[in-house]
């Protein structure tokens, strides 16, 4: 009879333990739909196999490029990212530091493993945006010596030993580039024409990179290369500062609308060869941004770069312009006189008559970092209303005679 009662207490006892968690299952139940949320986070939780992207391509997206045409990000989990440069297209992929390089690659990719602390770069444009995001100190090798480097920053550090001049980007000093233990060579579509010199790079495990920003369009294409430069060297987040900047730059001086002023800009080498930029040269956009009318548009109007000319030819296309925006070089002329004396048809040019001439900084070829800059000085010139008496950073007014 007590096993009996005891038999009958533990039934009941089961039968209460089972109903009260029933009844609390009900309630989380009751309450995970009023919040929405779940109830089995163990079962959703993502596993420690998926959080680990070592080794994995698994792909995030594309990174945003605003203008430049040259090249594409790929973004994958885990911080990989894979680079397409120019046209054939060259594929790079940026592995994270401590991460593995993903198996089973297509044998046309490049592999970059980071960090990248040693990098020769004979492009100045490149130079000029990795000065702009604080990597200068990533440069080991330039292609330009001291003497030719207007970026104060730069120049000072050729001129101290911390960035090395390895010789004209036709004969680089190989020794160096092993002595320097450079671990990428950045070049621009000028290398090209030395196909040997690529060709040495890979005989001694050096990746090439040749950026193709010459051959954009838009003036804030070529500044966002910058976002490239982020990747490789760990400076994404500073490219994507700077280039919103310089963005926000541009805006600010673009002109709401044209000025009417018509401008000329071209140059004259040393062995007196003329030059005027063609109709679709960033330059001349930048003359569009800023409010003026390029007044050879309608030459060569979809090719960027310039078009070689007779000085007669050059006189003919240049003289009625209201402006002349004198790129500084081979012929530098530092006054009007001087302009004058060199070629007496100069006096006949509507921009020297009126005293309507500048010529550019010597900075201006290496300024890419520059370029919402100079589109601003552009405009304060052909905006104000005395501007006989504006001289800016990039853009320096002439005197009638030198010394004035």
């Amino acid at each position: 009879m007590q096993k009996r009662i005891v038999a009958i207490i533990l039934a009941v006892s089961m039968g209460i333990s089972m109903l009260a968690g029933c009844g609390a299952s009900g309630a989380a139940g009751n309450t995970s739909e009023a919040n929405g949320t779940e109830t089995n986070m163990e079962a959703d939780a993502p596993s420690s196999e998926e959080e680990n992207y070592d080794g994995k391509l698994v792909s995030d997206g594309v990174m945003e490029v605003d203008y430049a045409k040259g090249f594409s990000i790929e973004l994958f989990h885990g911080g990989y990212r894979m680079l397409t440069v120019g046209d054939p297209a060259a594929k790079y992929l940026v592995v994270p530091e401590g991460m593995s390089v993903p198996g089973e690659l297509d044998e046309t990719v490049t592999v970059l493993q980071m960090p990248i602390d040693n990098v020769y770069i004979a492009s100045t444009g490149m130079v000029s945006l990795m000065n702009a995001i604080d990597a200068l100190d990533y440069v080991k090798l330039v292609a330009t010596d001291a003497d030719g480097w207007y970026i104060d920053e730069v120049k000072a550090a050729v001129e101290d030993g911390r960035i090395g001049f390895s010789g004209n980007y036709k004969e680089p000093d190989y020794e160096m580039m092993v002595e320097r233990d450079i671990q990428l060579h950045i070049d621009n579509a000028m290398v090209d024409s030395v196909p040997e010199v690529n060709e040495k790079f890979i005989e001694l495990g050096i990746p090439n990179l040749v950026e193709i920003s010459s051959k954009e369009n838009h003036p804030l294409a070529r500044v966002e290369w910058v976002k490239l430069l982020g990747v490789l060297f760990g400076r994404e987040a500073e490219a994507q500062a700077y280039f919103d900047n310089q963005k926000a730059l541009m805006d600010q001086a673009t002109a709401a609308e044209s000025s009417g002023i018509t401008v000329a800009m071209g140059y004259i080498t040393s062995s007196g060869k003329c030059y005027a930029r063609n109709g679709g040269d960033y330059l001349v956009q930048m003359i569009g941004l800023a409010g003026g009318e390029y007044i050879c548009a309608d030459m060569e109007p979809e090719e960027s770069g310039n078009t070689s000319m007779t000085f007669e030819e050059w006189y003919a296309a240049f003289k009625d312009a209201d402006y002349l925006f004198y790129w500084n070089l081979g012929n530098k002329f530092y006054s009007i006189r001087e302009m004058t004396e060199y070629e007496p048809l100069f006096a006949d040019f509507k921009a020297v008559q009126e005293g309507h001439v500048w010529v550019t900084s010597p900075d201006f070829t290496q300024a890419t970092s520059a370029i919402s800059s100079i589109v601003a000085d552009m405009n304060m010139i052909l905006s104000s209303e005395n501007p006989d008496e504006v001289t800016t950073d990039h853009l320096i007014k002439i005197p009638q005679e030198a010394g004035e």
